[in-house]
Order: structure tokens, then C-alpha cells, then sequence
């Protein structure tokens, strides 16, 4: 995240010897039981020290009160084995009583909690380590150096992670912000390397895939950096380490500034839409090298790793850059132009789907991300706001106008490149709004404060037809049909309500997340029956419901909502010549 940390570091020779220097080993406790063991040493002479685990991941913006899994946590001398006084201060912090001398702190981490890019895993065919889950820190010296060395190559053959190595299993980090953006990956695995412009990528995949497949990834993950890099101008990195877990059903990925941790389905990757799919994931944590890691709202850095890190700009920092991760697919030639043109009407008609731009702003929805957006609820899709979603949307939006406002001279890489620049290699910092918006005046002459801060800042539609007309596009509706507004899931044979949809035409089903659906005029109900009556319903139909709410039965009558069951976006038949234009520079590929 830029280098501004570094006006953080002690500048007199007699403060940096009160730094403590920092030495992890870390071991497996148990492989059945998914317990690691983690030593700590440290040269210190302070008094006392205080040790402190994360509480949050960067990249994924919800308090995650890692020390659940911290246990056993014990310290001594490491010359006379005797033990040093400590005691547990809070949930997540311990304070050892070292009295100026060096000690060592171990503790056991539980690693099985969830299968996820941002917690500990362990199990006896791989090993994940999310640093700010595992790796204590003494608070106020986050900017100590750090090595960590393995002890698990009897199990694990192989280690791979971003940092630098300094021998077999052992690695060295420039301070803890560099540590905790580092993952490690244990395993027997091997992995292939390829080369874009001056970076040399490794890809690592865990999972059962034939060679095959890792060297066709490989190659297509080359053209996609390769375009990225081009567009960009250059290339920040001189390695980076992607690790895509193929070994149980999952689906997410998580950035760091040399490494992303990618999590994808085995089962789908062998049909040609979701290894497109797969590719999209893939570009969007690449691009987050640039958007996110370096160019960054000025709240992304440095981090309190105990309290949020609250911004406005989360848009900016994942709308960017889920526009662009199928952009560059289409630039690279993975999608064709009609599907380019269906993966980004998937943003655009999904904002449609509920009532939700008129609850939450897109500024809010970023700021909120910590308790709403993190911490879902079975009525979050109605009024919560995706800055991923709609910030993909909006970017959608800025990209048209910027084209139509400079016939097509200027374009949103423009504002890429210069904030690039200007707030990571100059000023090495982040950006606020306001520099954000005058760096984009800057580079293309238009003034896009002026034209969407207000849907920023306001709970409202974004009115993207309006848009969409410069590059002759339009949204195509037909075909009304019934819509129940609400989903079921299936608990042993019977119905219960999983999902109620709130649209803007008045009609809310009279029904409560997990009623039990047990007959729909006077016909019991199942799964496939309530899929065959739905298509046979007509909208604004009454139908007569049987249900069970906490165990008593209940009679109610729901008045049969309407959907339009065909939505696309389309081309305009008859466009002006300036429309066109706009149109060709839209989806023009060099």
C-alpha cells in the first residue's frame, strides 16, 4: 500500500535498537486435529511487551476476532527454559513481562474453522496460513522486521509465498504490513512459472487437475497479466504468486500486493463458461496489483489491524476494478463482443432485481461494508447496495460519458495511469474523493464530480439507459410472467421460505423467512410442483397458501406479483453516426 509507512520508522540510531526483532517458527501441533504450533522469539529491551493478534483481514472489511483460535499461549527464557510472567490483557492481547530481556511466546492455532481465502486451514493434503490469523505482532512496532521459518517439510514439501527466502522453509519481511499481506501455502504440490514483461508469475494450484490443465491456465493467465501490464504502462511487480485452490467447492479470491489467494469449484472447470468464469476471478485479484495495492483510496493504508479502516471509496477500489476484470478478458480474446456485452448487462439488470438503490448509497454501502455488506442477513439483498455491483455500474457509466464528452480522445485509463503515478510513485500515498475527482479532470478535461456525485452520495437509480443510449445500447424486456417474489429451500422433503424479494410495485407477500409452504390451493406442496404452478400462474392472480409458522398452521392469500421473464440488453436499430462512434471506441480492442 505505497510506501507512506516509511515516515513511520524511528529515525535515531538510539530508538532503532528499542525495535524488537521478531523470529517465527512455526510447525503442525497435530495434522489430524488442524492444530499449529507457532514460536515466537524476541529481542527486545523493553520492560514489558505487549502481544497482539489482527482482527481483520485487509482486502475483506469485516472484524473477524481471529484469537478464537489462539490457545495455550505460554512464554519463557530461551536460555534458562524459565518461565516469563504473562497474562492474557483482552480478547486478542497479551502482555509479557520480559523485564529487558529476550523471550519466547508459543501458542497453538486452531486451523480448521472455515475453508475460506482469509482463515487458517490445515489438513493432510494442504496448508493455508492467512498471516493476520496466525502471527502475533508487539503492539507499536509493527514496523519490526520479521522472519518466519517452517518446520513442516516432513508434511509439507513445498512452501509458497510472495516473500523474500532466505533459505530452504525460511522467509524474511520487511515489517509486519508486509507480513500480514503475504500468505503462505504449504504442500506437496509443484508449480509452473511463466513470464509478462519484466514479472515472473508462478501459478500454484491445490487440487486434482491433470498437468495439462495447469500448463493451458498458464498460458491463458499469461495473456491476460500481459494486457493488463500493457495497459497499465508497466508493471509494479518483478514476481507474483497466484495460488488457486481446486480442492473443494469454493468460490472467492482475496489480494496482496505480490500474491492472490483464489478459490474456485473443481467441478467447474471443465466447461467453457466457468473456466471463462474462473479466468474473471483471476483477472479481477491480478488487477487489484494496480487498483487497490497501489492506487487506493487514502484510508487503505496504513492499517489498524484492531479497528475498521473506514472509507467511502470502497467503489472505486472494487467497482473499478469489477468493470475491468472482464474487460480484459475481451481484450485479451477470451469473450467475444456479444459476450462481453451479457457479462456486463449481468451488473446492469441486477440492480433491478429489488428495491435496494433506493435504501443505500453507493458511499454508504462502502462505508457500511463492515457490518451490512460482510454481515448479511436474510433481508440484506433488499437494501443493502453492492459497491462491487453497482460500483461496476457506475464505472460503466463514467467510462460512456467520458467517451462521449471527449469523442472518444480520452478514456477512464487515462485517470488509471495518472493516479497511478501521481498518488503511488510520486506522493506515495492514497487519495481522498475530492483528488480523485480532480486527478480525473486532470487527465481527460471532464469534470465527473459534477456529473455522478450524486449518485454517490444519494439513494437513488442510477439512470443507466441514459448512458447506455451513447453507445446505442438499450434494455429489452418481454414476456410477463408470474413472480412469487420468494424462494424455498428444501428440508427433508418440505418447503420452507428462504428468500422474500421487495420490488417497487407495492405487492409484499404476507410471508416470514423459514414459514413452511405446505400447500398452494389446496395441493400440497414440493419443489418441483412449486416450479410447474408458477410457470402455470398468471400475475395479479390470487392464490389461497397453507403454511406453518412456528409450528401452527396458517392461512393466508398472496396476491401473485409479475416479472418480465426475458431481460437483455440489445442494440438500437438506428443510431446517429455519433452514437456509433462512441460505440466502435466503446468495444474497440487495441
Amino acid at each position: 500500500m505505497g510506501k507512506e509507512k516509511e515516515t513511520n520508522r524511528i529515525p535515531t540510531e538510539e530508538k532503532k535498537q528499542s525495535i524488537p526483532t521478531c523470529s517465527f517458527t512455526v510447525g503442525i501441533q497435530d495434522l489430524n486435529k488442524h492444530y499449529f504450533k507457532v514460536r515466537l522469539q524476541m529481542e527486545t529491551d523493553a520492560e514489558e511487551t505487549v502481544l497482539a493478534l489482527p482482527a481483520w483481514t485487509p482486502g475483506s472489511y469485516m472484524i473477524r476476532d481471529y484469537s478464537t483460535h489462539l490457545h495455550k499461549f505460554i512464554s519463557y527464557n530461551p536460555l534458562t527454559q524459565e518461565e516469563v510472567k504473562s497474562e492474557q490483557i483482552d480478547l486478542n492481547r497479551w502482555k509479557v513481562k520480559n523485564n529487558k530481556q529476550a523471550f519466547v511466546a508459543e501458542y497453538i492455532i486452531y486451523a480448521f474453522e472455515d475453508y475460506s481465502v482469509r482463515t487458517n486451514y490445515l489438513d493432510s493434503e494442504f496448508g493455508f496460513i492467512n498471516p493476520s490469523a496466525l502471527f502475533l505482532y508487539p503492539e507499536g512496532n509493527l514496523q519490526t522486521a520479521v522472519s518466519v521459518r517452517f518446520e513442516t517439510e516432513n508434511t509439507f514439501a513445498n512452501t509458497f509465498t510472495s516473500l523474500r527466502k532466505e533459505g530452504p522453509h525460511h522467509y524474511l519481511a520487511e515489517d509486519f504490513d508486509e507480513l500480514y499481506d503475504s500468505p503462505f501455502h504449504l504442500t506437496n504440490q509443484t508449480s509452473i512459472r511463466f513470464r509478462s514483461d519484466q514479472c515472473e508469475h508462478e501459478l500454484l494450484i491445490e487440487g486434482n487437475v491433470p498437468y495439462s490443465f495447469k500448463e493451458k491456465l498458464a498460458s491463458d493467465l499469461q495473456k491476460i497479466t500481459s494486457k493488463q501490464i500493457e495497459w497499465m504502462e508497466s508493471c509494479p511487480n518483478s514476481y507474483y504468486l497466484f495460488v488457486l485452490n481446486l480442492s473443494q467447492p469454493a468460490y472467492g479470491g482475496l489480494e496482496h500486493k505480490a500474491s492472490s489467494i483464489n478459490f474456485f469449484s473443481p467441478d467447474q472447470i471443465h466447461e467453457d463458461e466457468d473456466y471463462k468464469r474462473l479466468l474473471e476471478l483471476l483477472s479481477h485479484e491480478y488487477f487489484h496489483l494496480w487498483n487497490v495495492k497501489r492506487i487506493r483510496p487514502v484510508a487503505l493504508g496504513p492499517f489498524d489491524y484492531q479497528s475498521p479502516n473506514l472509507t467511502k471509496e470502497l467503489w472505486i477500489a472494487e467497482g473499478v476494478t469489477s468493470f475491468y476484470d472482464i474487460h480484459f478478458l475481451y481484450l485479451a480474446g477470451f469473450l467475444t463482443k456479444e459476450e462481453y456485452l451479457s457479462r456486463i448487462q449481468n451488473d446492469v439488470l441486477s440492480l433491478d432485481d429489488t428495491n435496494a438503490e433506493d435504501w443505500m448509497s453507493l458511499e454508504e454501502s462502502s462505508f457500511t461494508a463492515w457490518t451490512k455488506y460482510y454481515k448479511r442477513n436474510g433481508n440484506s439483498h433488499n437494501i443493502n447496495v453492492s459497491y462491487y455491483t453497482k460500483g461496476a455500474a457506475l464505472v460503466l457509466c463514467m467510462v460512456i460519458f467520458l467517451l462521449k464528452e471527449t469523442n472518444g480522445t480520452k478514456s477512464f485509463r487515462d485517470i488509471m495511469l495518472l493516479l497511478y503515478k501521481r498518488y503511488y510513485l510520486e506522493k506515495q500515498r492514497g487519495f481522498t474523493k475530492q483528488e480523485f475527482f480532480d486527478t480525473a479532470k486532470e487527465a481527460t478535461g471532464v469534470d465527473l464530480k459534477k456529473e455522478f456525485d450524486g449518485l454517490l452520495t444519494t439513494a437513488k437509480r442510477i439512470p443507466i439507459e441514459e448512458y447506455l443510449k451513447w453507445i446505442g445500447l438499450q434494455k429489452i424486456e418481454s414476456e410477463w410472467v408470474a413472480d412469487l417474489r420468494f424462494k424455498t429451500k428444501d428440508k427433508n422433503g418440505n418447503l420452507f421460505v428462504q428468500k422474500i424479494s421487495h420490488k417497487d410495485d407495492g405487492i409484499v407477500p404476507d410471508l416470514q423467512l423459514e414459514d413452511e409452504i405446505v400447500a398452494i390451493n389446496g395441493k400440497r406442496m414440493n419443489s418441483s410442483l412449486l416450479q410447474k404452478l408458477e410457470k402455470q400462474l398468471q400475475p395479479k392472480e390470487k392464490i389461497h397458501v397453507l403454511l406453518s409458522r412456528y409450528g401452527r398452521m396458517k392461512e393466508i392469500i398472496l396476491e401473485v406479483a409479475g416479472a418480465y421473464k426475458n431481460r437483455k440488453l440489445g442494440y438500437i436499430e438506428i443510431i446517429p453516426q455519433e452514437v456509433k462512434e462512441i460505440q466502435n471506441q466503446f468495444f474497440k480492442k487495441d
